[in-house]
């Protein structure tokens, strides 16, 4: 992690453009020395700040991934209306991950390569809570006969899958389909709308 009363111009500068470069060319597609190149620094500034580009991507992830998570906890725990919810919910995914597409890609790496890290990284931000959250208002919602008494696990987990999948996706997607990344995020913004309507028909009795 970056050193105690480091903070400084060149710090803040590597920070950034860390940031572009992982989002425009991934992580295994940036090195340090394109990092301390495109920061006017050089790679020993990097290594001090930092220590290493795994340690640079880490703040970078934990930024976007509190990002995600505090907005999706906003959404589950507003008094909206439910069916409007849940199209925010999904909207949330779809507005942010165009913005830090390494979320998924991080957190598939993790899981095959440090899970015990990233259990803890998840665990500390209190995910119960979000569980907690959406059961009470799916419960409220099946009392009131409004949607169908569906496992919350289940609910979550067909959310989670169909609007994180396709950002996963998106590094092959772009090459096989010849597309530009604006190109596809555009396709994602179309998806968006099929998701929402299949989440809710699905839900509604």
């Amino acid at each position: 992690m970056v050193k105690k009363n480091s903070k400084s111009d060149a710090s803040e500068r590597i920070l950034h453009t860390a940031r572009k470069l992982f989002i425009k060319n991934g992580y295994t597609g940036t090195s340090i020395r394109d990092i301390a190149k495109a920061s006017g620094t050089n790679i020993a500034y990097v290594n001090y700040y930092f220590e290493s580009k795994y340690n640079l991507f880490e703040i970078i992830f934990d930024e976007a991934f509190d990002i995600l998570i505090n907005r999706v906890f906003a959404t589950l725990n507003s008094d909206m209306p439910f069916f409007e919810m849940v199209e925010s919910w999904i909207s949330t995914y779809y507005e942010i991950l165009p913005e830090y597409p390494q979320i998924p890609i991080f957190i598939l790496n993790e899981v095959n390569q440090n899970p015990d890290a990233l259990i803890k990284r998840v665990l500390k931000r209190n995910p119960q809570a979000i569980f907690t959250r959406l059961s009470q208002r799916v419960e409220e919602e099946v009392k009131k006969g409004t949607i169908k008494d569906i496992p919350v696990i289940d609910l979550g987990l067909n959310v989670l899958s169909l609007c994180v999948f396709p950002f996963m996706f998106r590094g092959l997607a772009v090459k096989v389909a010849k597309k530009s990344v604006t190109e596809y995020n555009n396709v994602l913004a179309e998806h968006k709308k099929y998701v929402i309507e299949l989440i809710l028909n699905g839900l509604k009795p």
